[in-house]
């Protein structure tokens, strides 16, 4: 086990490369749900189905 950590903990490169897939992989999907939810939005508004505020 304690081979492990140091093969995985935060200063090696293993670690770091994990943490920034994780990172990439994370903004990624963030962005993509960004971009669905403005293509919905619009839509909606196209169709007039948005809530009306009152």
């Amino acid at each position: 086990m304690d081979n492990m950590w140091l093969v995985l903990h935060w200063g090696s490169p293993i670690g770091t490369g994990i943490f920034l897939v994780c990172l990439g992989a994370m903004i990624y999907l963030i962005s993509k749900a960004d971009e669905k939810s403005k293509h919905t939005r619009a839509f909606a508004k196209e169709k007039g189905l948005e809530k009306k505020k009152e």
